[in-house]
């Protein structure tokens, strides 16, 4: 009996060593990368620039409006090195309806885009918690407008073309915060209120100064 118990306590001895040295190493963490599918809502800040021209009269007017926006984003990033690329979508909508008393022929009308949204390709650089991007697509907004006088209302879907810049931001492995500036250029569109006499062109810019949090999967 005596033998079997100092067996036990001899083999005890030898095994624990390798135990606490189990217990102790360093446990092995995935390495960072921003590479993987991400999603996120943002607030913006926007400046919309509306070029409003009469064609029969030959007259244009311009106006500056501030609207705050609210949206959402999700998109895949690829990483390579240093170097991340991938492919968003977003979704958003400007709150902001502005009446201008000066258009040329109707002389008021009432004008919103409301509705936003963008394809967009980005590349930026890994700098560990930061990423600093790039980024260039399509984007469309819905242009919802109304003259009183006739009364007419109008809605169209404006397409362009967007680009920005921005940096990401990560407060952990699966959460990142996001600021960003984003120019958005349209086409020209033509909208008729009150017959062939009365045409309007509405051409549109908007510039968004965006801050937002997502979760990367």
């Amino acid at each position: 009996m005596k033998s079997v118990l100092l067996a036990c306590v001899f083999g005890l001895a030898l095994c624990a060593p390798a135990v606490a040295a189990d217990m102790t190493a360093p446990v092995e963490t995935p390495e960072w990368t921003w590479q993987g599918p991400y999603a996120g809502v943002f607030g913006a800040g926007t400046l919309e620039h509306y070029k409003i021209h009469e064609p029969n009269i030959g007259d244009s007017v311009t106006h500056n409006v501030g609207s705050a926006a609210v949206g959402g984003f999700a998109g895949y990033n690829f990483q390579s090195g240093n170097v991340v690329y991938g492919v968003e979508g977003e979704l958003g909508y400007r709150f902001k309806k502005s009446t201008f008393d000066d258009i040329p022929g109707p002389g008021t009308l009432d004008v919103s885009t409301g509705l936003f949204g963008s394809l967009k390709g980005r590349v930026g650089m890994d700098m560990g918690r930061y990423l600093p991007f790039v980024t260039a697509g399509v984007t469309a907004a819905k242009l919802k407008t109304f003259y009183p006088g006739g009364p007419a209302e109008r809605d169209a879907t404006v397409v362009g073309g967007i680009v920005g810049a921005g940096v990401d931001v990560a407060l952990t492995h699966n959460v990142f915060l996001r600021g960003e500036y984003d120019f958005s250029f349209f086409g020209k569109k033509s909208l008729e209120y009150c017959g062939g006499g009365c045409v309007l062109e509405h051409t549109l810019q908007t510039h968004d100064f965006r801050v937002g949090i997502a979760m990367k999967f």
